[in-house]
């Protein structure tokens, strides 16, 4: 059996997997989410969730088969502490050129992480966390989660982790109106599977639960032998009134570049829809990314060049935690014009 048919077979077997557990789900709302059913008053029990996804891009130069695993572990410590931790694995799994690349398994700790809850408005967060520059690391990075597979263009600058110390939390400016802040600091860690940058930051926003509106602004520093600054800015909007989703990021950098990003979703959820359309969501996206005007070794994985992006994508609940998604995109580059097709499925498990 040559590699091709080995991964074929993987496909089906990851496919049949997620279905048959689906079966066992209850009926589908159409939002992706679960929610366990916990008793009012019972004590702090741990918690195993995650998900595992399977995507596969095509392009004019390559095709690529993407599976990835991502345990998450939940341990409440009484009612002022908790103990968080995910683990990634994932490959990639590239044909180009007729032959198939070198597989390599990439595996680590997105976040190991002890959570103090000092009070109503501030948590101590000491160990291993997502780095909380902009949103989309922190908020929407999990396959069951994003709206697209592919990340933005300006992903790079944020895709890490830190080990050190943070505090985040929100504070009340009124009755509509919260001040939410996350300050930290990294140190510098050379590990396989748990390496940071030296680096420090903040994010502080205004969110606003009416009309379920955020806006924030992020820094980051890089403390390592190269030294630059990257601003961040972003926003995220619920509409009450419509049920879509609008969210956004822009990066500005010297040394890492200068771009953004506006993700538009659009969940079919009124009843002048058929009753299947209604487990559906449509998205697009547009992104644009400006090389730096600094040249430096970042250590960041960013586009090569300038370059422009459309994504139109359309996602289907099969249940509450089994997701299948199509999408299509184009790319505008400098040298580089081609179209970009994505098939996924993903299942987010709770126990």
């Amino acid at each position: 059996m040559n590699l091709r048919s080995v991964f074929h077979l993987l496909l089906i077997l990851l496919v049949a997997t997620v279905l048959t557990v689906a079966q066992n789900q209850p009926d589908p709302t159409g939002t992706g989410n679960v929610s366990p059913n916990l008793e009012k008053g019972a004590p702090p029990i741990p918690i195993i969730t995650g998900g595992i996804a399977l995507n596969t891009s095509f392009d004019p130069h390559e095709t690529v088969i993407g599976p990835v695993v991502a345990p998450i572990i939940l341990v409440p410590l009484g009612r002022h502490a908790l103990i968080e931790s995910e683990f990634e694995a994932k490959s990639e799994v590239v044909h180009t050129g007729g032959s198939f690349e070198p597989v390599t398994l990439e595996k680590g700790v997105e976040y190991a992480q002890l959570d103090l809850f000092l009070g109503k408005y501030l948590t101590l967060v000491a160990g291993r966390y997502a780095t909380p520059f902009a949103i989309y690391k922190e908020r929407l990075d999990a396959r069951w989660i994003r709206n697209l597979p592919a990340e933005p263009l300006i992903f790079g600058v944020g895709d890490n982790s830190s080990n050190g110390g943070m505090l985040r939390g929100a504070l009340p400016l009124s009755s509509g109106a919260q001040l939410t802040y996350s300050g930290y600091f990294s140190a510098l860690a050379n590990n396989q599977f748990a390496g940071s940058e030296r680096q420090t930051g903040l994010r502080t926003g205004l969110f606003f639960p009416g009309p379920r509106f955020e806006a924030a602004f992020s820094f980051n520093r890089r403390l390592g032998a190269e030294r630059f600054n990257n601003y961040g800015a972003d926003f995220t909007w619920n509409a009450r009134s419509v049920p879509i989703d609008i969210r956004s990021e822009a990066l500005i950098s010297e040394a890492a570049g200068y771009g953004y990003w506006v993700e538009a979703a659009y969940r079919l959820s009124s009843s002048r829809f058929s009753k299947w359309l209604r487990r559906s969501q449509a998205v697009v996206r547009g992104e644009q990314y400006f090389g730096p005007r600094v040249l430096m070794d970042t250590g960041l994985e960013m586009p090569e060049g300038d370059a422009n992006r459309i994504f139109t994508g359309w996602n289907y609940w099969l249940t509450d935690s089994v997701r299948a998604g199509v999408a299509y995109g184009r790319q505008f580059g400098a040298e580089d014009n081609h179209n970009i097709w994505t098939l996924g499925i993903s299942y987010r498990f709770v126990r």
